[in-house]
């Protein structure tokens, strides 16, 4: 016996287990929001609010948490490290004569009226601005895994992941000879939490060529190999930008940011019963 979508959801309501967010008016109060993690951010958590509120023109019933979580977060000064705030304005041209490796500067993103310095909830330099009633921004300097348990218990109808352009197939910088997503410095310690949450993981890559690296990378992967289910098979993203860029690792090469995308979710189960067969949500 097969059960189908109507099924599942009278399934979930018997047991008293919420549905997610609804697209409805209700008050925001009596239902969870969407949260939508951002891993790995770098210019996404420097973008000016404006941007994210286009998310509240999409679906307008929905209230929205946007949440960005990675090292290189921007922060806005309230929220920034002492010894950041102690360091004195640097003339960005004279830096650049002196350098001998670039790399992008993590730059202050804006503080807002309702902007509130989060160090105390999340233990790591953060911050949250409420945008509307909407839309709520939180941006956390911090590697993934260190923060993940205090953002549970997650929910696969509202919680969904992104990773834009993450080079989960691109050699460690850590550990030689193998990947990023093989490397516990970098998204091996990631992918495995995330799978374990069964929300979705939607991935983007800046070329076909990306794209099929980063799927490749994938493979004999401890805890990665094996554990998910596809969400959305690779290809070209119909929503991908316009725009080609000089890529940061390498100036002759020309690419097209989050030209194809992909996505993921930790593998489900069918568990028999008595001849029976229902689907079992490892994540309740």
């Amino acid at each position: 016996m097969s059960l189908t979508y109507p099924d599942l959801a009278a399934l979930r309501t018997s047991l008293h287990v919420p549905l997610g967010a609804p697209e409805t008016h209700d008050a925001p109060l009596d239902r969870p929001p969407v949260r939508i993690f951002i891993l790995g951010p770098r210019a996404e958590s420097s973008l000016p609010n404006e941007i994210w509120n286009q998310l509240c023109l999409l679906f307008p019933s929905a209230y929205l948490q946007v949440i960005m979580i990675g090292p290189e977060a921007s922060l806005p000064g309230i929220s920034l490290p002492p010894e950041e705030q102690a360091k004195p304005p640097v003339d960005e041209e004279e830096e650049l004569k002196t350098l001998t490796t670039w790399k992008p500067k993590i730059r202050e993103t804006a503080m807002e009226a309702w902007t509130r310095n989060e160090v105390a909830l999340y233990g790591v330099p953060s911050y949250t601005t409420p945008v509307n009633h909407q839309l709520t921004i939180v941006g956390v300097r911090s590697p993934y895994a260190d923060v993940h348990e205090r953002f549970g218990p997650f929910d696969p109808y509202s919680d969904v992941f992104f990773a834009f352009n993450p080079g989960f197939g691109f050699p460690s910088s850590h550990d030689a000879g193998i990947p990023q997503i093989a490397s516990q410095a970098e998204w091996g310690s990631v992918i495995p939490l995330i799978l374990e949450t069964k929300c979705a993981l939607f991935v983007t890559g800046f070329s076909a060529e990306d794209v099929e690296r980063d799927v490749r990378s994938l493979e004999g992967v401890p805890g990665v190999s094996g554990e998910f289910d596809w969400v959305l098979t690779p290809g070209e993203n119909p929503f991908a930008s316009l725009k080609w860029d000089v890529a940061e690792f390498d100036p002759r090469l020309m690419v097209k940011t989050n030209w194809g995308i992909w996505g993921i979710r930790g593998k489900r189960f069918l568990i028999s019963f008595n001849g029976s067969m229902l689907i079992a949500l490892l994540s309740r």
